[in-house]
């Protein structure tokens, strides 16, 4: 049998797994690895950021949109080093991430060569697993089981060590084939008939979506059970993709992150669905809870022992969300007479009166300003969802106090949206071109922040570099405006540093880059700058000047 280097059985792996784009760095020219990627062009690219974390958040943004593991190479202990803001990012979204991780020669290794460090110990609070190669005949297990470990719920990120020395080594292997693996399978019989009873019983039910709805591909299931229960759906806070649609005439809003305000929009229910939400809600001593303690809470997730772990509820599984939805929903239709048919579609007709009297009051609030106004992050919002195209998709990781930005924009269609919950900087720039590489016909918007931007601006070089026609607007808010990319506010303002270093303009940035862009601070600009970016060809990029 023909002898093969160890990279040569990693790379034959990984073509075995359907990867087909590989994210890294420059660091990493002379890794065999690298080699072996190369000679496979045709069905494998190695997509190059300016650095580690750059290249990591690209692999979370290909694996949000291709429902794939995202791969990543680095370069050592500093490459590892600098991607583990994209690594605690991957751990809190739950998203399936290998990094792949060169190590110094095993024979040296003792001695403390130049970067070699201790691989998996910083990374092991943050990973699923985290591995050392041993052997050049263990690579495809080795590779195997990695994906394995990303996509066993709850998905995560796994850190493998390479040393060099191994990689070279050979050893007589093939490839494993990768398995079609089923879904975890309906909840059992009796949590599905107490689910639907409950529902059948309660005077003023709710539902509350979370993001395992979206990452596990449910939401259709959501929204079909919502019809026929006539309720409200409520969204967990900062959703990291559309796990139901927001213009929905049943969609009662986003759960505020602020606890009095989420537990008054709740208070009524008395039972309450919790559908794979992850709860990072927990209330500090003079909070209420996030849901009435009167009230009947049932709770569904995916991912093993987060039912009932730190959320009161009454009732508790661990199960497939589309399966047990559809089982729940054909469950009550056994269960129900023609007089709940008539309350429920009464209740219905009760909550999308309820919510269009919300969106009315919302609306009542607004003044459109004059032209020459400065602009409010809620125009450059809206007009930005009236011009940009049905097939496009916004990865976001803007945040704003007066605003909701989910709220904003139109998530109607499963891909429409992608951010993320982890509160990293450089998340959207870098993540949208991962969402360019995997939709590479669809329109990619990325709205974020001047000082997330600022932390990864190589990404415009990235683009230009690939081709990757990604559209950049970048919110520059003065400092203490409350305009920005961290997700929670610790305290009741933020406050503004002196010194703090700010960016004039962006355009000269962005054109030595040689990417188009434009500056606008009026509401007038608005329109026509938004229609110029989004009609061009190519990669452009918008800086929106935005008053307090």
């Amino acid at each position: 049998m023909t002898e093969y280097s160890a990279a040569t059985l990693l790379v034959e792996q990984l073509v075995a797994e359907n990867t087909q784009v590989v994210f890294g760095t420059s660091s990493s020219a002379r890794s065999p690895v690298l080699a072996e990627i190369l000679k496979r062009r045709k069905n494998m690219s190695f997509v190059t950021g300016m650095q580690e974390q750059i290249a990591a958040l690209m692999a979370i943004g290909y694996a949000q949109a291709s429902a794939k593991p995202g791969v990543v190479y680095v370069s050592g202990a500093p490459g590892l080093a600098s991607a583990m803001g994209a690594i605690y990012n991957a751990s809190r979204e739950r998203v399936p991430l290998i990094v792949l991780v060169d190590q110094q020669d095993t024979q040296i290794l003792n001695d403390e060569p130049p970067m070699s460090g201790d691989l998996l110990s910083p990374a092991a609070s943050l990973c699923k697993w985290t591995a050392e190669l041993k052997t050049a005949a263990e690579i495809s297990r080795f590779i195997r089981r990695a994906f394995h470990e990303a996509l066993s719920p709850p998905n995560g990120p796994v850190v493998l060590s390479l040393p060099t020395n191994v990689l070279l080594n050979r050893s007589v292997g093939v490839a494993m084939p990768s398995p079609h693996t089923s879904s975890l399978g309906a909840a059992d019989a009796n949590f599905i008939r107490k689910t639907a009873e409950s529902l059948i019983r309660a005077k003023n039910p709710c539902v509350v979506v979370g993001n395992e709805v979206s990452q596990y591909r449910a939401r259709k299931e959501v929204v079909s059970l919502v019809e026929v229960i006539g309720c409200p759906a409520y969204i967990e806070p900062l959703p990291s993709g559309v796990s139901f649609p927001n213009r929905h005439s049943h969609f009662g809003g986003f759960l505020p992150l602020d606890l009095h305000e989420a537990h008054r929009t709740l208070e009524n229910h008395d039972v309450c669905l919790i559908l794979g939400m992850q709860n990072r809600m927990p209330p500090r001593a003079q909070e209420p809870p996030l849901i009435n303690r009167s009230a009947h809470v049932i709770q569904l997730n995916v991912e093993h022992g987060l039912a009932g772990r730190s959320l009161p509820c009454n009732v508790s599984a661990t199960a497939d969300l589309s399966e047990s939805l559809s089982r729940i929903r054909a469950e009550m239709q056994l269960l129900v007479d023609s007089s709940w048919v008539a309350l429920a579609s009464e209740r219905s007709r009760q909550t999308v009166e309820a919510n269009a009297e919300r969106k009315a009051r919302f609306e009542g609030t607004l003044v459109y300003p004059q032209p020459q106004a400065d602009i409010e992050v809620i125009w450059l919002l809206r007009w930005l969802d009236k011009i940009r195209s049905n097939k496009s998709s916004v990865v976001c990781d803007l945040v704003c106090d007066k605003v909701d930005v989910a709220n904003a924009i139109t998530m109607e269609r499963s891909f429409s949206f992608f951010s993320s919950n982890s509160g990293v900087a450089g998340y959207a720039p870098a993540a949208a071109l991962g969402v360019q590489w995997a939709s590479p016909s669809s329109p990619i918007i990325c709205l974020t922040s001047l000082d997330s931007f600022m932390r990864s601006c190589q990404v415009l070089a990235s683009a230009q570099q690939f081709s990757l026609p990604v559209r950049f607007i970048v919110v520059h808010a003065p400092p203490a405006s409350g305009v920005g990319f961290q997700p929670v506010i610790m305290f009741d303002k933020p406050y503004a540093l002196r010194n703090e270093p700010t960016v004039n303009s962006l355009v000269g940035l962005s054109l030595a880059m040689g990417v188009p862009a434009a500056r606008i601070s009026q509401t007038g600009e608005i329109e026509p700058a938004l229609r110029t970016m989004l009609d061009q060809p190519g990669c452009s990029l918008l800086e929106v000047c935005v008053k307090n």
